[in-house]
């Protein structure tokens, strides 16, 4: 860990600089309260351990700052005997723990502290991970075609690289699986795997959530924040929707891959951090570049290895294995011990899958749901669900329904090949997101 000392006894600093080190941290020390402020506001830490009572500014108003402009340092506060209960009021105004100085001061207790400070930090970043849409593995994109293999074989090839990697490929495919593959492989594999879907935050927020802010930086900024370039340090940050970015954003990207090193909103601290960039895109970002709603020059910096996830009707190999992963992995009642007629997997195979993996996720569950009890899914129960697909099956004959009833279906199919995502069956509808949500409550579909 990083960690800052701030204290006036030389032979105080000079224990707890061996005691750290001899831990395997970073060490900085400093002899005054204010020298420390500057300190943190110069570079990063994960931890400060302050005298609390100090010439000048001490221990209490070093804490107060901390609280409020880096609130992810941790502060250990050191405390003779006679303080303890200025150390535990300390405790109550936000600082980690207190170390009592004894004579000889004991670096064992230091070491101690320290060791169970890192095992609650390595929980935050477990939990930030979770909050942030970290990745789970609820479908595999694993098989027998040639498609994933050879797509397995790149990723093996660039995964210790630590190089940027831009994934493309179609909605639903499996961008993210993919480029969690790539981290597992990587080796970065110890380190934390988030991910953020630049699309689906608002462009004034997108910032603050990559780069965090300081207290006050905007309107409903009460206090400050660490962003996902700080809680991914030491592994991969995946950037899903890469297109949606704004023009500025970019910039801020660019300069972090092109130095490691970043400002959180409202601040003029630059910070560094060792992150590997992921991002991922559905779309042409050639032509974005072209109608000039991406960088040319950020383009050329995170493609530097590029990997295309194919989709999954130039995988009908993998189906199969597929839908058993899906059977036994999702926690819909009546999936575990469930199987496929021959006729059920002829049916599925033919079907074309727009909205790729996650389409074929969707229908497995709806099968399932509509059609409880343990016998093998038949080809009955797959026309039920799956939509019909121009060349595998009779074109649907819409000659007797009303215009609404044709777009409220197809709203229905979009929605469910896009597992969901209202954003991104907008975008493939072509529409306007509050026209959507105009549309959903119009036919009364739950939004």
């Amino acid at each position: 860990m990083r960690t800052l000392i701030i204290d006036d006894e030389s032979y105080v600093r000079l224990v707890l600089e061996q005691a750290l080190r001899e831990e395997g941290c970073q060490v900085t020390a400093v002899t005054q309260g204010q020298t420390g402020i500057e300190a943190l506001q110069a570079a990063p830490y994960d931890c400060v351990i302050t005298d609390l009572r100090m010439p000048g500014m001490d221990g209490r108003a070093v804490l107060k700052w901390i609280v409020a402009h880096q609130p992810d340092v941790d502060v250990l506060m050191l405390t003779g005997h006679g303080d303890v209960k200025d150390a535990v009021d300390a405790i109550k105004q936000g600082a980690w723990d207190f170390l009592v100085k004894d004579t000889p001061f004991d670096a064992g207790v230091v070491k101690a502290a320290l060791t169970k400070l890192k095992t609650v930090r390595a929980l935050r970043k477990e939990n930030l991970a979770a909050r942030h849409g970290g990745f789970t593995r609820d479908v595999i994109v694993e098989g027998p075609s040639q498609a994933w293999r050879t797509l397995k074989a790149q990723i093996t090839q660039v995964a210790p690289s630590n190089a940027p990697v831009l994934i493309q490929g179609e909605t639903g495919a499996g961008k993210e699986v993919a480029a969690r593959l790539l981290h597992d492989l990587s080796r970065r594999a110890a380190g934390p795997f988030l991910a953020i879907n630049c699309g689906s935050v608002s462009r004034e927020l997108l910032e603050s959530e990559l780069f965090g802010h300081e207290k006050g930086s905007f309107t409903g900024a009460s206090a400050a924040r660490t962003g996902l370039i700080a809680a991914a340090e030491g592994g991969t940050l995946f950037l899903d929707e890469l297109g949606e970015m704004p023009g500025p954003m970019q910039v801020s990207l660019l300069r972090f891959l092109d130095r490691n090193e970043y400002r959180p909103v409202g601040s003029t601290r630059t910070l560094h951090a060792d992150v590997r960039i992921v991002g991922a895109t559905n779309q042409d970002i050639q032509e974005l570049v072209h109608q000039g709603r991406f960088r040319d020059d950020l383009l050329y910096r995170i493609n530097t290895i590029t990997l295309r996830v194919p989709p999954l009707r130039e995988r009908k190999e993998d189906i199969p294995a597929l839908v058993e992963h899906i059977l036994r992995t999702r926690p819909v009642p009546g999936a575990a011990g469930r199987t496929l007629s021959s006729e059920a997997l002829q049916q599925l195979t033919a079907y074309r899958w727009p909205g790729n993996v996650r389409e074929l996720r969707n229908v497995i569950e709806r099968i399932v749901l509509m059609t409880p009890g343990t016998d093998p899914i038949s080809r009955d129960d797959v026309a039920q669900v799956l939509p019909p697909s121009t060349g595998t099956q009779r074109a649907e004959d819409l000659s007797g329904l009303s215009l609404d009833e044709i777009e409220r279906r197809h709203i229905q199919r979009v929605l469910d090949a896009c597992d969901g995502n209202k954003t991104q069956a907008a975008k493939t509808l072509d529409i306007d997101y509050k026209t959507l949500l105009t549309k959903l409550k119009k036919f009364g579909v739950p939004s």
